[in-house]
């Protein structure tokens, strides 16, 4: 698994990127390094594009990703506002545990939502709100 973090000032935004064969150990370099900059910037918004990411997690796996993120959230003191990650529907099971991490995440007070179009999560990124 590969991965580029950047700051995109002029938006207020950190911008991810993931490719490659999902591995949880690197996922949490990224993780920490993306939240490092939302810290320093004072509350960025997190686009996380994973669209070249090839994963395939169980549902129990998904719940217990996102209980990890959000146990590491609670590591700094200011985490994003808004996360939009936007991935690639290659298969019904890729789509349902996505879809279970987002409803897991919010339900545990993280505000991620889940795209498959880019222009829609940069929408919804930068709305006013």
């Amino acid at each position: 698994m590969e991965y580029i973090v950047q700051y995109r000032e002029d938006q207020n935004i950190v911008a991810a990127t993931a490719k490659g064969e999902w591995d949880p150990r690197v996922d949490n370099d990224m993780v920490r390094e993306v939240m490092e900059i939302v810290d320093a910037s004072g509350g960025a918004k997190v686009l996380l594009d994973i669209r070249e990411l090839r994963f395939d997690i169980s549902i129990v796996r998904a719940l217990e990703r996102a209980l990890e993120v959000r146990e590491y959230r609670q590591g700094f003191k200011t985490v994003s506002r808004r996360t939009a990650i936007v991935y690639s529907s290659v298969n019904e099971k890729v789509d349902e545990s996505v879809i279970f991490f987002e409803t897991v995440s919010r339900n545990r007070g993280l505000p991620f939502l889940t795209f498959t179009d880019m222009d829609k999560a940069m929408a919804w990124l930068l709305e006013d709100k």
